[in-house]
């Protein structure tokens, strides 16, 4: 789902930059240039997105419990009922190798979600792209 909004957005990118990508191009920039830029992006937008998400879900594992005490005393309701789950608190394992190929998955889709955008961008003629304006 964040590869597909990650695409949409570097598409609605590229159309609002068309005369910036044209005038690019026409002061002499490569097409791998261009695409280069735009890639960049995309993995920059993959390593502080994973990070960040990687922040939140650590903190928010690590204080589960204390979310789930707090759920219980706004709602009323327990969260994990012990007499069905069998447990007084909610166990939590982190394996760091699963957070570095979750992260890692998470850039990829993002610079690939990032490609055809990429290549949108790089195979635009300069004097088409001034002209859109």
């Amino acid at each position: 789902v964040a590869g597909f909004g990650i695409l949409a957005t570097f598409f609605m990118i590229v159309v609002e930059k068309t005369r910036d990508i044209g005038t690019l191009k026409a002061l002499g920039a490569s097409g791998g240039g261009v695409m280069s830029i735009f890639l960049s992006y995309g993995l920059l937008l993959g390593f502080v997105g994973s990070g960040a998400g990687l922040i939140g879900g650590l903190l928010f594992v690590d204080h589960i419990n204390e979310i789930a005490a707090l759920i219980e005393k706004v709602t009323g309701q327990e969260v994990f009922d012990p007499t069905v789950y069998y447990f007084s608190e909610i166990p939590t394992i982190v394996h760091p190798f699963t957070l570095v190929w979750v992260m890692a998955g998470a850039v990829g889709i993002a610079a690939m979600a990032s490609v055809l955008p990429a290549m949108r961008a790089a195979r635009m003629h300069p004097v088409t792209a001034l002209r859109f304006e």
